[in-house]
């Protein structure tokens, strides 16, 4: 993948996260307020009034096997989401921790914690040039890694 292709890929990325962090919070509380449909929900859902012959409890008993199953698989695509979101939160935590401090601090701040250049002009005491420079740097930086890891990983691409 060409060095521009991978710049704008290292800024996708980066500006996913804050992103990335929303979808751990949902999907971890999904995770622990799975919706679930009760066994007496299906069973007393279908009984008729009066007699229940076997047929009809063994529908239900059927009916609640793929209750189970579908509540499973569910949680399981939670938890499969949830990991695939906070692999790619860790990698790029990983990749800017790997940048010179000055670097990162700017990358981090505008990138992961939204901050604005004037926010981060007043708070890091620094001008306009030197910020844009430091995240200049931190992006070379970056694509630097990601072509790296693309290399190793033989597709060119760093997913």
């Amino acid at each position: 993948m060409e060095q521009t292709k991978i710049r704008e890929q290292v800024i996708d990325d980066l500006k996913q996260y804050p992103e990335l962090k929303k979808k751990v919070i949902l999907l971890r509380y999904e995770q622990e307020h799975p919706a679930k449909i009760s066994d007496s929900e299906v069973i007393d859902g279908i009984r008729p009034a009066g007699f229940i012959s076997d047929k009809t409890m063994r529908i239900a008993t059927q009916f609640r096997d793929k209750k189970d199953r579908l509540n499973q698989e569910t949680i399981m695509e939670i938890a499969q989401e949830l990991y695939t979101v906070e692999q790619q939160i860790s990698k790029l935590e990983f990749y800017v921790s790997q940048l010179e401090e000055k670097q990162a601090e700017v990358i981090r701040k505008y990138y992961f914690e939204g901050k604005t250049w004037g926010e981060l002009q007043r708070e890091m005491h620094l001008a306009p040039r030197t910020l844009l420079k430091r995240r200049d740097d931190g992006l070379d930086a970056l694509v630097s890694i990601y072509s790296y890891i693309g290399q190793v990983k033989g597709d060119r691409r760093n997913t």
